[in-house]
C-alpha cells in the first residue's frame, strides 16, 4: 500500500528516543570523522516498486488489489490510485535534478549514496551518475542476501563499489542457508572507514566473513554529462 505510514516514519525523526534519523525521503548529510569528512546522499528509489495498477500486485506500492480508489495520502503523496505511478515518477525526476546538484558541489573526501533498490535498477542513470560525479560506494537492499561488487569485470560501475546488505532476515532470504553459516543469506555488512579507503567485510548468520575488500576514492570524471535519463 502506497499509504502505509511513511510519513510516519519520517516523523519519528523527532521524535523523543533520539534512536532515528529520516527527516525527509531524500536528503544528504556531511559527517566528519578524524581527518576526513563523507558525504552521504540518501535516495527514496520507490520509482522501480510504483508499476501500472494490474502488475504484479505483490512487488507493486501502487497495485489496485492492495490500494483501491479511495486510498490516498493526501497532499503528502500520491492522492489516488491513479495518481500513485505518476507522483513517484515526479518525485525520482525531482531528486536527480537535486541528487545531480548536490554531488556536482561535494568536496568530501567520500561520496556515500544509500537507497533500498541496487543500481542494477535505473542502470543507465547509475552509469551516468557514478563516473561523471566519482560516486565511491553506493549501499543498497531489497534483494535478500550479503553481495559485494567492485573491480571485477562484472561490475558495470567500476570503481564504483556497491554493495547489498539485504540479509537482515525481516522475510526469506534468497537461497537456503547453511547451519554452518558458509552462505550469503542472512548476516550483515560492517564498513570501517579512513580517508585513504573503505573496508568492507560481510558477515553471515553464523558469524563466518563471507567477503572482506577495500574500497579506495574514485575522482570525478572529466567528461561532458550524458543525457542523463529520469529512469
Amino acid at each position: 500500500k502506497f499509504d502505509s505510514a511513511w510519513d510516519q516514519a519520517i516523523a519519528y525523526t523527532w521524535s523523543s528516543s533520539g534512536r532515528w534519523m529520516l527527516p525527509a525521503q531524500y536528503w544528504q548529510v556531511r559527517v566528519y570523522y578524524s581527518g576526513f569528512s563523507v558525504d552521504y546522499f540518501f535516495l527514496d528509489s520507490n520509482v522501480w516498486d510504483a508499476l501500472p495498477p494490474l502488475v504484479d500486485p505483490r512487488h507493486n506500492i501502487c497495485n489496485s488489489i492492495h490500494n483501491d480508489e479511495t486510498t490516498t495520502c493526501g497532499p503528502e503523496g500520491p492522492t489516488s490510485l491513479d495518481d500513485c505511478v505518476g507522483w513517484f515518477q515526479r518525485l525520482w525526476d525531482s531528486q536527480a535534478t537535486w541528487f545531480d546538484a548536490g554531488l556536482a558541489r561535494s568536496d568530501s573526501e567520500w561520496q556515500v549514496v544509500v537507497t533500498h533498490f541496487p543500481p542494477t535498477w535505473g542502470t543507465e542513470f547509475w552509469m551516468d551518475m557514478a563516473p561523471r560525479h566519482g560516486i565511491d560506494l553506493i549501499i543498497a537492499g531489497h534483494v535478500h542476501n550479503l553481495q559485494f561488487h567492485y573491480m571485477e569485470e562484472a561490475n558495470f560501475l567500476k570503481p564504483t563499489a556497491w554493495i547489498i546488505s539485504g540479509g537482515g532476515g525481516g522475510i526469506t532470504s534468497e537461497g537456503v542457508p547453511s547451519r554452518s553459516g558458509h552462505d550469503n543469506q542472512y548476516g550483515f555488512i560492517e564498513l570501517t572507514m579512513t580517508n585513504g579507503e573503505i573496508e568492507v567485510k560481510g558477515i553471515s548468520h553464523g558469524g563466518v566473513e563471507a567477503f572482506h575488500g577495500y574500497v579506495k576514492q574514485r575522482p570525478a570524471s572529466e567528461m561532458s554529462p550524458a543525457a542523463a535519463p529520469a529512469r
